[in-house]
């Protein structure tokens, strides 16, 4: 028997899940009996709507495509609570990140806000650029006048390094 989504009627791809289950490794998804400890505690959860216990169901049911598609995948705040409360240790954020990955992979619509991410961290070293201190008085402090060196500009052995963990993480 095979199952069918009735609003789709779409067919599971065994191969995608198979793909994805070998980049989460020993976290697997099928140890999930559904308790929903991790959607309870997921922060983006209250605001976003992202039910990770749902996630991890829909990659064992195997419809994944749908799951990257629908960008819900995106909305993960990667704090790690899920991975924490899960009593089986499913940890449903490797789980996201590999579809991510799949999803970059798939050349999905990836959200501007990551992709921005990564062009400030190749350009700058870091997601976000310092910024001045200001002080109650409202007087600011920048690297200069505090006598702090210029910030360095990542070396290009940085960057090939981020790029590399980027693919295979």
């Amino acid at each position: 028997m095979t199952i069918t989504d009735l609003m789709t009627t779409k067919k599971p791809d065994s191969k995608l899940r198979l793909k994805v289950l070998d980049k989460v490794g020993e976290h697997k998804p099928y140890n999930c009996f559904q308790c929903i400890r991790c959607t309870s505690g997921c922060p983006s959860m209250k605001m976003l709507e992202i039910k990770p216990h749902e996630i991890v169901n829909l990659v064992k049911l195997g419809f994944i495509e749908d799951v990257v598609n629908s960008g819900i995948i995106w909305t993960c705040a990667m704090c790690l609570k899920c991975k924490e409360r899960c009593p089986q240790e499913v940890a449903p954020v490797d789980l996201i990140l590999a579809l991510r990955n799949l999803a970059v992979e798939m050349e999905a619509k990836v959200p501007e806000g990551h992709l921005k991410n990564v062009s400030m961290i190749l350009e700058t070293g870091f997601i976000l650029t310092p910024r001045e201190a200001i002080t109650r008085k409202l007087e600011k402090f920048g690297r200069d006048k505090l006598g702090l060196p210029k910030l360095p500009k990542p070396s290009e052995k940085f960057k090939a390094t981020f790029l590399k963990a980027l693919e295979t993480s």
